[in-house]
């Protein structure tokens, strides 16, 4: 029956291969990798020859469904990886993992090495709750959204990647959307040039300047949000909420018919009609 093995490999330093991923390297078939030249260097490693086949960002689209499609033909078990780390974690794979599980074919994780768990256990910071964004926008605008996005959620513990020529922007703007904040920036983890830069984003980018390292290798940036005070929400719209609510309780008036009278009072169109959304949501009202 085939199989396809999700095989996590080393984020750097080779002697964090597992025997548990020699033997799903060995016992595979077929290898997808995301960069065949990457992958081969760690069958040269393990002296292996194994075939290869490229399923990146830029071809799993149509990679997927013919992998799986020759899995099934010929009964392979396919080990898939990429060039570092776990994949599918902002690395692709999830669509050769998506389309093996609609056709049926077991999906068996090989876990390893991770650069968002690797830079969370030496942060320091509670993680019992964190999220994940990965990549970030480039752009300056829409990466303040989602800075600030993020502080909306509430989420006590951000985990970021970033490459060396924009990490400095990341910080600095990091500071702006999320003051008071404690960082934890890893750097070119578990490779010759690893580095933590621990505090506040001032004192982060006070030491990214003064490392003469400071591009080498990528990384990953550990944000501690739990100190920030929560973001208000927007005064108006809950005051028209907390209207409609009033006309609904107090008095026969439906969902709609409380937004025609917060209408009629003078409420902004665009508040009456999210705060109909959020008493929806609330009530679950039709």
């Amino acid at each position: 029956m085939p199989k396809l093995c999700v095989v996590a490999t080393p984020i750097g330093n080779l002697n964090d291969l597992t025997p548990r991923m020699r033997a799903a390297i060995e016992s595979a078939d077929l290898i997808a990798a995301e960069d065949t030249r990457v992958t081969m260097k760690l069958l040269n490693h393990w002296n292996l020859k194994k075939p290869l086949v490229p399923c990146h960002r830029h071809n799993e689209d149509g990679a997927a469904p013919r992998i799986v499609e020759r899995m099934l033909a010929e009964d392979l078990t396919v080990a898939l990886t990429c060039d570092a780390g776990t994949p599918s974690i902002s690395d692709p794979g999830c669509l050769l993992v998506r389309t093996a599980v609609e056709a049926g074919i077991p999906v068996e994780p090989i876990p390893g090495p991770s650069a968002v768990t690797t830079a969370l256990s030496i942060s320091g910071f509670d993680a019992r709750e964190f999220a994940f964004y990965g990549f970030l926008p480039r752009e300056r605008k829409p990466l303040r959204e989602k800075l600030a996005a993020i502080r909306k959620t509430g989420v006590p513990v951000a985990v970021l990647y970033e490459s060396p020529h924009r990490v400095r922007e990341l910080v600095e703007r990091a500071g702006e959307a999320w003051p008071g904040c404690a960082l934890c920036l890893c750097s070119d983890l578990t490779k010759r040039f690893e580095r933590v830069y621990r505090g506040a984003p001032e004192a982060v980018l006070a030491e990214l300047d003064a490392n003469p390292a400071a591009e080498k290798g990528e990384y990953c940036l550990v944000a501690d949000l739990s100190a920030l005070p929560p973001v208000e929400a927007n005064p108006q719209a809950v005051g028209v909420a907390g209207l409609m609510l009033e006309a609904m309780l107090d008095g026969d008036a439906d969902l709609a018919a409380a937004a025609e009278a917060a209408l009629a009072a003078g409420c902004p169109r665009n508040e009456v009609y999210r705060a109909k959304l959020r008493i929806q949501r609330m009530f679950e009202l039709e």
